[in-house]
Parts: structure tokens; C-alpha cells; sequence
């Protein structure tokens, strides 16, 4: 299910060249459906964690409204010529209610897994969530394949993707705290001041992400002399095989570790501090790869063990608001990474690959500063 999110945000990327030439919409005015689809689930994200009733119904909302979008976009890349500022109109519409809609997914799911599993498997349940995102990431792309067979094979997967979300576990809300605790609930700011240390470490470690994202195939170009074609296959094998790194990690080792979160947490920062130091400072193009690989897998170690340091300092039933703020902020640290990003490599190509190094270091020694987590295999 948390596949379908990562599955809709990266089928767009890949259908961008035939949205333009279906619509007659140029980059720029693609690029402003994308960020006013990111602003949606920016806004939307830590609202869906307040909503009460039964998960069951929660995702049924969630997945009819994904779908309704969809076949917006559908309508609007079959429907043949219209008028510019309508297709721009109707597409923004489509991605507004889709990216609104698709935020709720996974506070959903992190709070209905927080309820499901045991204090002690929780970090690894989580990891297999992070890891279905990342799934879907790489799934979205494959929608393009059938291109001899037209646009609606792959149409037609994005509109009855979000249906899997209506096989939801039927998980009752979370039961509110004894009564001493119930006279007032915290408000979501509360929550948010409760988990501000940690909803930092996922800003600057997406922020760290999105630098490199958006660098990668500039550096490379302009460190091995490679032209723009070279350079963007180089950057697009790369990306796949840290997805797929990043996915091993989440399924393979995460389960396997025994070091505790704090520790898990604090190798993953180091390992994603070395494999950005590696692609900066890496001799040839195949480097580069593997030092991306590498702080792929750190961030795959990390994100797992920062959550559920996370969700063990507040309530149950909070449990969706405070995953609602987490996913707003890797959408704000992956926004800023790519702003960042480019800055700094108009400073230096080298630049944001050492700035990643030095936020995963950075990070790593902070961490003696957060108040600890409880014995995750302590019941909460």
C-alpha cells in the first residue's frame, strides 16, 4: 500500500515528456503542477494524522479521492486538443487532489504498524514501510515501457494503483490515554514540539538527499568531461541502483540489527556521510556510483531508526499526526536540498557532496544531545 504513493509521485516524473506533447503545457508550466502538488501534500500531510475514525475508512477516503484525480489526468491527456490555460487548469486540479489525498497514505500506515507491532519488531516494520515507498519509486517509471501500445496501458495503471489502498486493515482508532491524561489532548503543536529534534534529523538528512538528486548528473558531467546524454544515463542507472540498495538494506539488514536505534541511527548517519565524501571525491563516473550507493544505504539505515526514536516519545493516539509532520518535512528537506543544492554547486561541484558529509557527521554527534528513546523492546 505505501507503494502506491511512491508508484504515483514517480510515474508523473516519467510521463512529464508526454504530458508536454499531449497538453502543449512547456517545462516550466509542468514544473508548477509539480509544486503546487507538493505544497498539497506539504499542507495536507500533518492533517490527515488528526482525522478521526477507523482506518479502514480512512484509506477507503484516501483511495477513492486518489482515483477521482486520476481520472482527471486521464481525461485530460485523452481528451486530444484544448485551450492551454484548461489543461494547465484541470492538471493542477488532478495533482492538487491527488498529492492532498496520497499525504494521508503513509501517516495511515505508520500509525496503524506503531498500533500492530510489538516494541521490539517495530523498527524493522518500519523499514519494510520506508521500503514499499521506495518500491513503488522504482515501479513508476516502468508505466512508460508500453509505449508502442499508446498512452492508456499506462494511464489506466496509475488510475487503479491507489485501489489497493481499499485492502486495509481494519484497525479501530487508537484508544485515548487514562483519564488523568484525557482532560486535555495534546494539540498538534504540542506534538510537534515533542518530536522537534528528530523531525530535524529527517530535514537535514532529505535535505542532504536532495542535494545530491539534483547534483549528481551536473557532477558527473562536469568532472569526467561527459556530454549531457552520458551524464544523464550515468545519473539515472545511479539513482535506480540506490533505490535498489537502499530497498536490500531496508529488508535484508535493518531486521538483522541489534545495536539499539540510537546506534542503528548513528551508523547509518556515518555511512551516508562516507558515501557522499566517496561520490565527491571519487576518481571515475563508477565511484561516484558507489559512493551514492553507499549513502543510499545509510539513509535506508537511518530513516527506519529516527522514526521509531520518534513515534516512542508521544501517545498512541498521536502516533498519525506526528508521521503527518515527518513526511512534511522530507517533502520541506527535499525541496530546500534541491535549492541548496544548486547553490552550492555554483560554488563548487564538489560542494554539495562535502556539505552532505558534513551534515551526516554533524548529525551523528548531536545525537548525545536528544533525550534518549525508551528500550524499544519495552512496551510503550
Amino acid at each position: 500500500m505505501a507503494a502506491t504513493v511512491g508508484f504515483g509521485q514517480s510515474a508523473l516524473l516519467a510521463l512529464v515528456p508526454v504530458i508536454s506533447g499531449a497538453t502543449g503545457l512547456d517545462a516550466p508550466a509542468i514544473g508548477a503542477i509539480g509544486f503546487l502538488g507538493a505544497l498539497a501534500f506539504l499542507a495536507a500531510a500533518p492533517a490527515w494524522g488528526y482525522r478521526e475514525g477507523g482506518l479502514r475508512s480512512r484509506f477507503r477516503l484516501l483511495a477513492w479521492l486518489m482515483v477521482g484525480a486520476q481520472l482527471v489526468f486521464l481525461g485530460v491527456l485523452s481528451a486530444g486538443s484544448m485551450p492551454a490555460m484548461l489543461a494547465f487548469a484541470l492538471l493542477a486540479g488532478s495533482r492538487i487532489l491527488y498529492s492532498a489525498a496520497a499525504a494521508g497514505v503513509m501517516p495511515q500506515a505508520q500509525a496503524a504498524i506503531v498500533r500492530m507491532s510489538s516494541p521490539e519488531k517495530r523498527h524493522a516494520a518500519l523499514a519494510r514501510l520506508s521500503a514499499g515507498l521506495s518500491v513503488g519509486r522504482v515501479l513508476g517509471p516502468l508505466v512508460t515501457l508500453p509505449g508502442a501500445a499508446g498512452l492508456l496501458p499506462s494511464l489506466a495503471v496509475m488510475t487503479v494503483m491507489p485501489l489497493a489502498l481499499l485492502a486495509g486493515p481494519d484497525i479501530a482508532p487508537a484508544e485515548r490515554q487514562q483519564e488523568r491524561q484525557v482532560e486535555r489532548a495534546p494539540s498538534r503543536w504540542d506534538v510537534a514540539r515533542a518530536i522537534l529534534p528528530l523531525l530535524g534529523v529527517g530535514f537535514a538528512l532529505t535535505l542532504g538527499l536532495g542535494q545530491i538528486q539534483i547534483t549528481l548528473g551536473l557532477f558527473v558531467q562536469a568532472r569526467f568531461g561527459l556530454d549531457a546524454h552520458a551524464a544523464a544515463r550515468w545519473s539515472g542507472v545511479t539513482f535506480m541502483l540506490v533505490a535498489a540498495a537502499m530497498i536490500a538494506v531496508q529488508l535484508a539488514l535493518v531486521p538483522r540489527l541489534r545495536g539499539g536505534l540510537v546506534g542503528s541511527l548513528r551508523i547509518g548517519l556515518i555511512v551516508f556521510a562516507l558515501g557522499s565524501a566517496t561520490a565527491g571525491l571519487a576518481p571515475s563516473a563508477f565511484v561516484v556510483m558507489l559512493g551514492a550507493m553507499i549513502a543510499g544505504g545509510g539513509i535506508a539505515l537511518a530513516t527506519p531508526a529516527y522514526t521509531a526514536w520518534l513515534v516512542g516519545r508521544i501517545a498512541p493516539q498521536e502516533q498519525a499526526a506526528a508521521a503527518g509532520w515527518l513526511a512534511s518535512v522530507h517533502v520541506l528537506g527535499q525541496g530546500g536540498g534541491a535549492l541548496s543544492g544548486g547553490l552550492a554547486f555554483a560554488l563548487s561541484p564538489l560542494a554539495p557532496f562535502l556539505i552532505c558529509a558534513g551534515l551526516g557527521a554533524a548529525i551523528a554527534l548531536a545525537l548525545a544531545y536528544i533525550e534518549p528513546p525508551r528500550d524499544h523492546r519495552e512496551a510503550p
